[in-house]
């Protein structure tokens, strides 16, 4: 048998771009299968924006209107006047000293992250009416794939998998909470959004939980455990792609590094913490798969969002120079034109921000036509790699 699963990284606003790499994905499967996302696929993890990205898929939206939410939605989400707040240099030190500088998850009827979510991971009954399924309720009475969504547990210091598959003779305690609770507690990032409490089993108590890139911002290493919890899956049989968000690349010397006190900190880590566990997971996964005489079908689509370095090249014993002008190069490639340069364009690596979403999309769109990556041991082009990992996961 084969075990294909679609893992999604972690990344607020940068969702979108895997989004649009979602969609070359989603009509190649429509072309070469007859299939749609969810058809597909047997498991979709996901944390953070993966997880909104992972439910959507689940229920069965298209990549397209999974764009929409970002492009139609970040701003009742990243509220411009708390984003202000945070930005203003003589406001700043309250984002590390008071709540009021955070995105809130409820503001009025239709913004703040939760009131977002509550109104996109919908569906519509026989009677047109709109409703939000449980997790539980998904796999088992929808037939959709297995959902697994990451959040981090600040009571018991744990991940929470909150899974769709639990049998129905031993339920778990989140089993009957709405799907788009799970996923604002998995996109509850530290610094960005306050905690987020789920209802547990007795009434009045909850357990607090914030976003599940604390400890796994690419949940494939948690996806393929999962699907071993399967005994009629084994490691031969899994195939496994997984998308990230753009890789953060702000060179951080020492320098400025041992310059830096308890606030500073702070406001950097967010941008240091969302690469290296995502790199780890890709190199332990792959490594896993392969080693044990897995098939070969496992592809990341991930890229540079900007140049880290003046240069490619690398020298022996050398280390290269941090970037003056950073650029996004696929943009430049893509842009290109005979006797013409292309267009040196920097994407903004921040995860609040909406304004972002034209040059995610651009960036997605240059990676896809002009980027490469490395599939079985080869560079191909990242659309025939795509190709190639549908043709060969059946």
């Amino acid at each position: 048998m084969v075990f294909k699963i679609l893992s999604l990284d972690g990344g607020g606003m940068r969702g979108i771009l895997s989004a649009r790499l979602l969609l070359e994905v989603e009509q190649q499967i429509r072309e070469e299968k007859g299939q749609t996302l969810h058809e597909y696929f047997d498991l979709i993890a996901g944390t953070s924006t993966g997880s909104i990205l992972a439910a959507a898929i689940a229920l069965g939206k298209g990549a397209e209107e999974a764009i929409e939410i970002y492009q139609n939605r970040g701003n009742d989400i990243f509220l411009p006047k708390i984003r202000q707040q945070r930005q203003s240099k003589w406001r700043a030190l309250r984002r590390f000293f008071s709540p009021f500088a955070l995105y809130p998850h409820a503001v009025g009827e239709s913004q703040g992250l939760a009131n977002v979510l509550k109104e996109e991971l919908c569906i519509q009954d026989e009677n047109g009416v709109a409703r939000c399924p449980n997790i539980n309720e998904l796999h088992h009475q929808l037939n959709r794939p297995i959902l697994l969504i990451l959040a981090y547990d600040t009571l018991s210091r744990n991940t929470s998998f909150f899974a769709s598959n639990n049998p129905a003779d031993n339920p778990r305690w989140y089993d009957s909470l709405p799907l788009w609770q799970l996923c604002t507690a998995s996109s509850s990032a530290p610094t960005f959004f306050p905690p987020y409490e789920l209802p547990y089993y007795s009434e009045g108590d909850a357990l607090p939980h914030i976003d599940g890139g604390v400890s796994a911002n690419n949940p494939e290493l948690a996806a393929i455990a999962h699907a071993l919890l399967d005994p009629d899956v084994t490691l031969k049989d899994i195939t496994l792609l997984s998308v990230g968000t753009g890789k953060t690349t702000k060179v951080h010397s020492y320098s400025d590094v041992k310059q830096w006190g308890q606030i500073e900190w702070l406001k950097n880590l967010p941008d240091i913490f969302l690469n290296p566990g995502a790199e780890i997971s890709e190199a332990m996964s792959r490594q896993l798969l392969f080693s044990q005489g897995a098939k070969t079908e496992y592809l990341r689509l991930n890229f540079d969002l900007n140049t880290p370095f003046e240069t490619t090249e690398r020298k022996p014993r050398r280390l290269r120079k941090p970037s003056k002008n950073p650029y996004n190069p696929l943009i430049e490639k893509y842009t290109e034109k005979p006797g013409q340069p292309g267009q040196r364009v920097k994407i903004s690596e921040e995860i609040d921000d909406p304004q972002t979403a034209k040059d995610l999309l651009s960036a997605a769109e240059a990676y896809l036509e002009k980027g490469e990556v490395i599939y079985i041991n080869h560079w191909i082009p990242v659309k025939s790699a795509i190709r190639e990992f549908i043709q060969q996961s059946s």
